[in-house]
């Protein structure tokens, strides 16, 4: 019902403005555009966030993203007004809002996929928090270099976009992306720490934690949420092995939420 109407209306529109001139048919559709671009206001604690929905797929966030993780969200409201947070799978931003929201010092928010980059950019600017988010166009990596970034879709919010060592789309979308490895963008950015960080990437959360050995050994980490996707316990026991090097365990502090989450706190805290 919902696409045949949107259908009808697109046809009514076109049917409307066909017979004016060429740049006047164009102009007439881009301002109907804009002022039809839809915001959707989700409540959040005593305040609401700002979400653009420009397709089907971003629904899911507005309708249950801030539900969806109750632990990622106790997570985030312990930070501290001090506070850097590195959100690594930001998609259009609901996670870097909410620390913004609660007030972080920074946000450092990546995001490859250049359709879900455009909303996160608009989300930010919507929810007036350009001071406090960075928004970073760029797939992150155990080391620098290009890579070719395999999209599932062309919508905004989608998920299950991974970078292609093999070079073959698999039914995807293929785009090529810059890569840095955590540790090289803070030191070519002049970062001075980074207190917590959030992986979620699809499966290359462990890639992308050995590309930070420099952050992950520093004090001023105070925690480590990774989404571990790990389909047998061997993956489960390298992510957690490897992150006991440098004096991070799980803790069930935040409580469960039913999701595939781990959060990793210093063991001497």
């Amino acid at each position: 019902m919902t696409k045949a109407f949107a259908t009808f209306l697109a046809a009514l529109v076109t049917a409307l403005t066909c017979f004016l001139p060429r740049w006047k048919r164009l102009t007439v559709r881009a301002r109907l555009y804009e002022k039809l671009q839809p915001f959707e206001e989700v409540a959040f604690e005593d305040r609401t966030l700002k979400l653009l929905i420009p397709d089907r797929t971003s629904i899911y966030w507005a309708k249950s993203g801030l539900q969806i993780e109750p632990m990622t969200n106790r997570w985030i409201a312990s930070f501290s007004k001090e506070d850097v947070f590195f959100d690594i799978g930001a998609n259009i931003g609901l996670y870097s809002l909410s620390a913004a929201a609660h007030g972080v010092a920074k946000v450092f928010a990546f995001e490859p996929n250049p359709f879900s980059f455009g909303v996160l950019a608009r989300n930010i600017v919507a929810n007036e928090f350009g001071s406090q988010i960075v928004p970073v166009c760029l797939a992150m990596s155990d080391e620098s270099s290009i890579v070719s970034f395999k999209l599932s879709g062309t919508h905004a919010g989608s998920i299950g976009n991974e970078i292609a060592h093999d070079g073959s789309t698999g039914g995807g979308i293929l785009v090529q992306s810059a890569a840095f490895s955590v540790d090289e963008f803070v030191r070519v950015q002049g970062i001075s720490r980074v207190t917590h960080l959030k992986i979620d990437v699809d499966g290359l959360e462990l890639e992308i934690l050995q590309g930070a050995p420099e952050i992950l050994a520093n004090p001023a980490l105070k925690s480590v949420l990774v989404e571990d996707n790990s389909t047998d316990g061997q993956g489960e026991y390298a992510l957690i092995s490897f992150l006991e090097k440098f004096d991070l365990q799980v803790s069930n502090g935040w409580g469960p939420d039913g999701t595939d989450n781990k959060i990793f706190v210093r063991k001497s805290q």
